[in-house]
């Protein structure tokens, strides 16, 4: 049953991704051939750096035991907040790019808050599978206290990059997993209340995120200037109809939508797909959270369990906050549409998750 289960998971997985290379082969033709003077720029380079080093890490953590991985929890973490930190040093800074969210070591260049999405929710489900549930649920234990501390200082590095939309995932899968260990009514408010809190004080200091909030509340007020994304969004999805337009004939994909190839990708797929086409991507989604759900309750221990929600809960956040964002139910986050949008650190991070979670499939 496990081995049926894993192979499930693993071709949902991989429909999803042949899907979004599909989309991303129209998305980026136009933004490709304009900058770079090839219309296939982008799917050669999500290939190379995303597909083919996911595919190849997922296979090799696949064929690890998950629970080897406790272990190292705590020495990744430390590990990846350095990296956070190499963002904000002028020598591991990329080119070309204003915001701290990019290191460049040599030929790689990636995003260390993509691996938080993963050494992040690898420590936590160590601390709360180290400790029995009534440890767990006291307001001033150890478990609590260091979830409390290692949250707030990635949060920290986080906002300074900036990366809200990273920090969001992150904080939404981390309670998750936290409910899940079975927090008390008290720490769930106690969360819940710092996380809107929070949030509400980062989009009072910093004036660009105020102003995504308004366009998101009325976009129609400016339509040229804040609230432009959104319309064009919203032109595109609307544009495709029941069966869409057809592939390749997208109209937003000429610099009307910005960022179609990456954040904006699902308004393309909605309307060279349509209505069908878009509710398909939807549902590929849902089936395989709710298959990673079933590999999380079916885990022969608290870790795998926890490390398994906290994985597909990130894959689950990031569709569910995409397409909201995209069909005006959320503001604009810069959160990619996972295994679809370009974007070779996102991709790979995700395809490892999938490798992660393809191992505790195997101990059910």
């Amino acid at each position: 049953m496990h081995n049926k289960l894993n192979q499930i998971f693993i071709t949902f997985s991989l429909l999803i991704l042949v899907v979004g290379l599909i989309a991303l082969i129209s998305a980026s033709a136009v933004i490709g051939e304009q900058k770079y003077g090839d219309v296939y720029y982008f799917i050669k380079r999500q290939l190379l750096h995303g597909v083919l080093v996911g595919l190849i890490a997922a296979w090799i953590v696949s064929r690890i035991d998950y629970r080897v991985w406790k272990k190292y929890a705590l020495v990744f973490l430390i590990f990846n907040i350095i990296l956070l930190l190499l963002c904000f040093v002028p020598a591991f800074q990329s080119s070309g790019v204003s915001a701290n969210r990019w290191i460049n070591i040599g030929f790689i260049n990636f995003q260390p808050s993509e691996l938080l999405k993963i050494s992040y929710i690898l420590f936590l489900a160590t601390l709360l599978s180290s400790f029995s549930l009534k440890k767990r649920r006291e307001l001033i234990g150890f478990p609590f206290l260091c979830f409390l501390f290692t949250l707030f200082l990635v949060s920290y590095i986080i906002v300074q990059q900036p990366a809200t939309g990273t920090l969001v995932v992150l904080f939404l899968s981390s309670l998750t997993v936290y409910m899940a260990a079975g927090s008390s009514i008290f720490q769930f408010l106690f969360f819940g209340l710092l996380g809107v809190l929070g949030l509400g004080f980062i989009i009072k200091i910093t004036p660009y995120r105020l102003e995504r909030v308004m366009s998101f509340l009325s976009p129609q007020q400016d339509p040229l200037g804040q609230g432009y994304h959104i319309m064009q969004s919203l032109l595109g999805i609307g544009s495709g109809g029941l069966l869409g337009i057809g592939f390749g004939r997208s109209i937003q994909k000429f610099n009307y939508l910005p960022e179609s190839h990456t954040d904006a990708i699902f308004s393309i797929i909605a309307e060279e797909f349509g209505f069908l086409g878009s509710l398909t991507v939807i549902v590929l989604f849902l089936i395989l959270i709710s298959i990673g759900f079933k590999i999380a309750r079916r885990a022969p221990d608290e870790f795998g369990k926890f490390l398994a929600i906290g994985l597909i809960c990130n894959i689950g956040f990031q569709a569910f906050i995409n397409i909201g964002a995209m069909c005006q139910l959320f503001p604009m986050t810069g959160i990619p549409l996972p295994f679809i949008s370009y974007g070779g650190s996102s991709l790979a991070i995700n395809l490892i998750s999938i490798g992660l979670l393809s191992n505790i499939a195997k101990q059910t």
